[in-house]
């Protein structure tokens, strides 16, 4: 059984590879990243030889490897259809014949094992003597054996909520954390570790629990090999196979669970009707409403904005946390946090998808598409200007200058109506189809479109900064102003100048959309939003 799971995981990735030059591709670029990923952590952990805190820094890699295995593949769940005991729920195979093959075929593949040649660094930067580098591989052996149990365990026993629709949407929410993890690790800790701020000693403290854990069971075995205590290494490894043996059993029960229990995530949800609010004010209204109600109950809508949020932090983070503060750069992140609405949003009929072709029959003349744009910018409007205006505030008080938060308001104003009006004009002449690949929660271009992303991008990005840079100059002017002039007339100004920009895009994307009504439609038509 074991041999036949690991053919078929096999003939899977064979199969994908003659399937498109897109799973080509993503097979290539996959297995480079494996393979970057190998090298990258052997020469990290075999450059903690000789330091005082190599088991402190092997248990964090280690740990951190863990706790990949246990996000990414809830993730990523379904690309690997051995994985989903759905697929196999209808052959007569018994539970203690599956769970061996079902462990090798999830061993099998390009990341595994980079996992096993990736922390194989620990014989160079923890073992000491023949005793520590026999324990070394042992715990190497075990950490994978863990990182793979724990894995299975979770998907299995979440599948049948991970096909759903709520284990979707979860899916797309755990990009929020790993968005924001990827960009303080990418912002915050390289100054920090440049002003000598993160040391490899500033780990040490995290060894006092986490040696409990698996990870670190493993690797405080391998120290005590190499140290000369062979009966508490092997009482550590034996800690660890206990463990391994307590999830395997749970995915034993899970998966026996799930082989005889039938799936209800095809049952029909109830569906409460409520008149939608603003209907009663035309066209314009009952966009704006739709598109309100969306962006509270569409998982998508809200990543969108915690990632706007993120952006808008981020991007001020690693000089407002430095030693050398340079707090005038929240500023910058106004500008790109009311961009990214617009990035966001620069594709109504490809995000929209097949539904779109309904509303499409609304649109008939250009004052209805001059009504659809303004709804959707009042509703992205009313969100975009307090959720940033609020980060911005927040940098300011943490970098010690809250008068900065005045300041960002005007260009959030002014920025925000040519983030919109930008989007619309995108949305007019540059659509394109969306398309939800496996592996992926979130919507991307459709093959072959990537470069029209990219335009939208780049063209949102640019077009905000030159029409929001009146706004700059007119804040950092008056800096030094009272409030009255800072607020009670900058204000106000912005506001009127964002709503022109506003406008001008909603009027200039209309007379563009006017003709152009059956493109838009095939575009929507041929996204996949599922």
């Amino acid at each position: 059984m074991a041999r036949l799971l690991v053919q078929l995981k096999l003939r899977l990735l064979l199969n994908a590879l003659r399937a498109s030059g897109a799973a080509k591709v993503s097979f290539i670029v996959s297995t480079v990243f494996a393979a970057a990923l190998a090298v990258i952590t052997f020469l990290a952990l075999a450059s903690f030889s000789g330091k005082s805190t190599s088991v402190d820094l092997t248990a964090v890699i280690f740990t951190v490897f863990a706790f990949g295995w246990l996000i990414l593949p809830i993730m990523v769940f379904g690309v690997d259809s051995t994985l989903d005991p759905a697929t196999l729920a209808l052959y007569p195979v018994r539970t203690r014949k599956l769970i061996p093959g079902l462990l090798a075929a999830s061993a099998t593949g390009a990341w595994p094992l980079a996992n096993v040649i990736g922390l194989l660094g620990v014989t160079v930067g923890l073992a000491r003597g023949g005793l520590g580098l026999v324990v070394a591989v042992v715990a190497v052996g075990l950490q994978v054996l863990f990182c793979i149990a724990l894995s299975r365990f979770v998907t299995t026993s979440l599948a049948s909520m991970l096909r759903s629709r709520r284990g979707r949407d979860l899916a797309v929410f755990m990009i929020i954390p790993l968005f924001a993890l990827y960009e303080f690790f990418a912002q915050v800790v390289p100054k920090a570790a440049a002003e000598g701020k993160i040391t490899e000693a500033s780990f040490t403290g995290f060894d006092s629990w986490m040696r409990w854990l698996p990870p670190g069971l493993a690797a405080h075995a391998i120290q005590d090999a190499s140290d000369g205590h062979p009966g508490m290494a092997f009482a550590r490894l034996g800690a660890l196979a206990a463990v391994i043996v307590v999830f395997g059993w749970l995915w034993v029960r899970s998966l026996s669970r799930a082989l005889v229990t039938a799936d209800t995530t095809t049952q029909a949800a109830r569906v409460r009707g409520a008149k939608l609010p603003l209907a009663g004010l035309g066209l314009r209204g009952a966009v704006a409403a739709r598109v309100w109600l969306y962006q509270r109950r569409d998982p998508t809508s809200l990543v969108y904005w915690a990632l706007i949020a993120v952006i808008t932090a981020a991007v001020s983070a690693r000089s407002i946390f430095g030693s050398n503060r340079h707090p005038g750069i929240i500023l910058v992140s106004a500008v790109f946090g009311v961009a990214f609405v617009g990035v966001f949003h620069a594709n109504s009929a490809g995000l929209t998808g097949p539904p779109f072709f309904l509303e499409a029959t609304a649109l008939s003349r250009t004052r209805d598409l001059r009504a659809y744009f303004s709804g959707q910018n009042l509703a992205l409007g009313l969100i975009g200007a307090p959720l940033i205006i609020a980060v911005c505030c927040g940098l300011a008080a943490v970098a010690g200058r809250p008068g900065l938060g005045i300041e960002a308001v005007p260009i959030v104003l002014a920025g925000l109506g040519a983030a919109l009006g930008l989007s619309n004009l995108f949305s007019a002449g540059l659509p394109y189809p969306m398309v939800k690949r496996a592996g992926t929660p979130m919507l991307v271009a459709a093959p072959g479109y990537g470069a029209y992303r990219i335009g939208s991008v780049f063209g949102t990005l640019v077009g905000t900064a030159v029409a929001a840079a009146p706004a700059i100059i007119a804040a950092v002017q008056t800096a030094t102003d009272s409030d009255a002039i800072r607020i009670g007339v900058l204000w106000p100004c912005a506001a009127v100048y964002g709503f022109a920009l506003a406008l001008a895009g909603v009027r200039l994307a209309a007379a563009a959309a006017a003709g152009r009504m059956p493109e838009l439609t095939q575009v929507a038509v041929r996204s996949v939003m599922t």
